[in-house]
């Protein structure tokens, strides 16, 4: 959602310099200060000795690049900087793999081979998960040195950057999610080192989580589906976060409104929704932290389909934000974000809800009328399965064990229906 329709682009004649983007090399790319940080972090946590690192994973990195380069996740709500597509990806990976080796592992040992292989198996779906966009979601056009068109590029049969020196992308209307779903597993065989693909192979179980996870199979990818949906959220927070930074709407004093800026004027109103929208995140994800909020205590409800955000949430962030005098335009910031599903004479509900939940937070128990507090990572399995167990941890040796229940887990209770 929130995708501008592109027009169908020429695909004779030239474009002027300014419309067009060189490629660049991986190399380049990542170069960047702040993705040079996420790598070093990928690459320690994923506790591949350097060869076998720059063999497996740094090779996919690279294909990855030659596929996406510089284009946006998204026209206008997350990462929708130039280069976004690749910095969601590394924000994703790096955040899945932190939490994978703090929850499912322990912490002062070093991984076994059998759990470096569900490292790698996590990373490289960390990477590629959501890549079958490309082909929905972008047109994208191929020019040569001269600026003169090619051909449009379809990424189910060559890099971005086989042939020609420039390209020029326009979003489309989002395709279907069943079939960006199918085509992320036939973008991913392209973009797999010979070498990884084997190593995941090799093991039926990894395989069949793996290919779970890039189908967004979330049963069938079991805790490692957690753990995406999770670094997900992890990931789209960060992006909010910068931009409340970088317009000094930061923590520890009461936010001015959004059409108040320090040094620089919003670009558009879409903009300043989308200011609005980040402040009420992190209103609500810090509310859950302190207990001010409880998730299944009115006015915030769960349900199967996500969170759903009735106008009793908004009017309690104008209680603390006096200066909004108006629900519907704190929803429409929230909107701004593309998190949600929205129909006709039905509450807004945030189906990407991770994304305003906090590493831990309470929720209410409808049976025992009491609250408890749990990690944003068990909401979201237990969301998922719909199961209270604990989740499983991996073995040194490879193979999923249950830890004991503990019968003071709080019950989410999914409420049927809005």
């Amino acid at each position: 959602m929130f995708h501008r329709q592109g027009s169908k682009a020429q695909t004779t004649g030239t474009k002027p310099p300014h419309d067009l983007i060189a490629f660049t090399t991986p190399a380049i790319l990542l170069a960047d200060a702040k993705r040079q940080t996420l790598l070093a972090n990928i690459t320690e946590t994923c506790a591949l000795e350097s060869l076998r690192f720059n063999s497996l994973c740094l090779s996919l990195l690279n294909n990855f690049i030659n596929h996406c380069q510089r284009l946006p996740e998204t026209a206008n709500s997350y990462y929708a900087q130039p280069g976004g597509f690749l910095d969601h990806a590394l924000n994703r990976t790096e955040a899945a793999l932190q939490l994978f080796r703090q929850q499912l592992m322990q912490q002062d040992t070093e991984p076994t081979e059998e759990q470096k292989l569900w490292l790698y198996a996590l990373l490289s779906a960390g990477i590629l998960q959501g890549i079958g966009k490309l082909k929905l979601d972008y047109r994208v056009d191929i020019y040569d040195s001269n600026r003169r068109a090619l051909t449009e590029w379809n990424p189910l049969l060559d890099p971005l950057t086989a042939v020609g020196s420039y390209y020029h992308y326009e979003f489309q209307k989002e395709g279907a999610d069943n079939l960006r779903r199918r085509l992320n597993a036939l973008i991913a065989f392209q973009l797999m080192p010979t070498a990884g693909f084997s190593w995941i192979a090799s093991n039926s179980e990894v395989l069949d989580a793996w290919l779970a996870m890039l189908h967004e199979d979330v049963n069938g990818a079991g805790v490692l589906g957690a753990i995406l949906e999770r670094a997900e959220a992890i990931a789209i927070q960060r992006d909010i976060l910068e931009l409340l930074a970088k317009n000094a709407l930061g923590s520890g004093t009461r936010t001015p409104r959004v059409s108040t800026f320090i040094d620089r004027t919003p670009e558009s109103t879409h903009e300043q929704d989308k200011l609005l929208g980040a402040q009420f995140i992190k209103w609500l994800s810090e509310g859950l932290e302190k207990g001010i909020i409880r998730i299944n205590k009115a006015p915030l409800l769960m349900i199967p389909a996500g969170l759903v955000m009735s106008s009793e949430t908004f009017q309690l962030f104008m209680r603390d934000h006096p200066e909004y005098k108006n629900w519907q335009m704190v929803q429409k910031g929230l909107m701004a974000w593309g998190l949600h599903r929205h129909y006709a004479g039905e509450p807004m509900v945030l189906s990407k809800y991770a994304a305003v939940l906090p590493n831990n937070l309470s929720v209410h128990n409808k049976k025992t009328g009491k609250s408890s507090t749990i990690s944003a990572l068990e909401m979201v399995h237990r969301q998922q399965t719909g199961e209270q167990r604990p989740m499983e941890r991996l073995t040194t040796s490879g193979t999923w064990q249950s830890p004991k229940e503990n019968p003071a887990a709080p019950h989410i209770g999914f409420i049927r229906g809005v």
